[in-house]
């Protein structure tokens, strides 16, 4: 392999990152309502596009993990200083129905369940009365935070900063006990897959504040950290956090079935989607699907009402102006707003159809890559490249493109140059 290559790759990698980390925050629509979107898209595409060059430059990676306990210690200043900051945001706005529609629809189920009512009955919030549109693992585990009376973004947060800590912890490999230096810098690497949430916290207080989106995600984490482990019940479990989480792993599934099935063999492809199959059975199908079979598509038509409201524009917005959600600078949404002003609701409907075209696609697409170069390839990047590529063309096509939504590409980023770091700088192979 040729090393100067794979110090470019990560330089590349490294700089479209803090692109994409910008457009996020800082830079958010720096570009205008129409470029904004291209540069973040061209961005997240530029990391995806360097983590797959891996694939055919870096040696599969070694079974056997070296943990080194300072590895995580170096790191923890980090965690508690995003934790704390976090907080100071969230403390600064408190909780008001009027304002987001969120917490009830979490607070409000768990609350039910406490009490041994079902769930998913109407949310009456201060103007409207709207059905629950969350799954299961987007509001039970704040049980935790209405049982026991505490603020319940301390979940999110803490999910997030936590599971991304174990991944940091868990990933590294031979690294080098008792050198100081390369746990400095991880720790510097670490601190930079940081920075697109806390930039996104720094610049978008409001969105941060009237959202959970860190608790999916850091289901996410938690997956990808299975599939590079292995373990079928660990990879069988998480994906069933994501699955009852949000609906934008189903267009992946095909390629993750390929890749388990490939990697591990058939019978953890097997055992993992049984244990995926019995936990959407016990958590969501079994106690909620059987009183009310329609869920699933009253969650999904509340998904378009909602996008046929944040495609107009507001009442409090000044004449001329676009939908102020889809002119943020991010997303496609805005071009097909502007290509179908005279219906609305079909521009939404292709949006739709052009979204599922492309993201099935690069799922497919990742099958293709894996089955052309089977016998040199790097298993481990194959799927981390493959998850950034499908999350980038996922969310270009999302229906509203909420700033909070796209945590998810910016932290696959995160998890790609911990990984990056620690196969090209931390193994000693890639210096023999």
């Amino acid at each position: 392999m040729d090393k100067k290559n794979i110090h470019i790759c990560f330089a590349a990698m490294a700089s479209f990152a803090v692109l994409e980390f910008l457009m996020l925050s800082y830079m958010k629509g720096y570009f205008g309502i129409y470029f904004s979107p291209i540069i973040f898209f061209l961005a997240s595409a530029g990391v995806a596009i360097s983590a797959l060059y891996l694939v055919h430059h870096l040696k599969d990676t070694d079974k056997i993990r070296e943990k080194d306990l300072r590895s995580l210690l170096v790191i923890l200043p980090f965690i508690a200083g995003l934790i704390y900051y976090g907080y100071s945001i969230f403390s600064q706005h408190p909780i008001d129905d009027s304002k987001s529609d969120v917490f009830a629809q979490v607070l409000s189920p768990a609350k039910w369940l406490l009490q041994g009512d079902y769930p998913y009955q109407d949310v009456v919030l201060p103007s409207y009365t709207m059905h629950n549109t969350y799954l299961p693992m987007q509001w039970l585990p704040f049980v935790f935070a209405v049982g026991f009376d505490f603020d319940p973004r301390w979940i999110p947060l803490v999910s997030w900063v936590s599971i991304l800590a174990l991944f940091a912890y868990l990933v590294p490999i031979n690294f080098y006990a008792g050198v100081w230096k390369n746990m400095v810098w991880y720790a510097i690497v670490f601190c930079f897959a940081l920075f697109g949430v806390f930039g996104f916290i720094s610049q978008n207080s409001f969105d941060y504040s009237v959202t959970l989106e860190m608790l999916p995600v850091a289901y996410y984490i938690l997956l990808v950290l299975a599939l590079l482990k292995g373990n079928w019940m660990f990879m069988g479990i998480t994906m069933g956090f994501c699955s009852m989480s949000r609906f934008s792993i189903l267009l992946l599934i095909p390629f993750l079935i390929w890749f388990i099935w490939k990697r591990y063999g058939t019978m953890v492809l097997l055992k993992s989607a049984m244990t995926t199959i019995v936990f959407i059975l016990v958590v969501f199908i079994l106690p909620f699907m059987t009183k009310d079979a329609h869920i699933v598509s009253k969650i999904i038509g509340n998904y378009d009402n909602g996008a046929f409201g944040e495609w107009q524009v507001h009442e409090w917005q000044l004449p001329g102006e676009e939908p102020f959600q889809l002119a943020r600078g991010m997303g496609a949404a805005i071009f097909f707003k502007r290509l179908y002003e005279y219906d609305i609701k079909d521009g939404i409907q292709h949006l739709k159809q052009v979204g599922f075209l492309f993201s099935i696609v690069s799922a497919f697409f990742m099958i293709y890559l894996y089955e052309r170069n089977k016998k040199i390839i790097n298993h481990d990047w194959v799927l981390l490249g493959g998850i950034k590529l499908y999350f980038t063309v996922f969310y270009t096509f999302v229906l509203i493109p909420y700033p909070y939504l796209f945590i998810l590409p910016v932290t696959v980023t995160g998890l790609i140059l911990i990984k990056a770091y620690s196969d090209i700088y931390l193994r000693s192979k890639f210096f023999s």
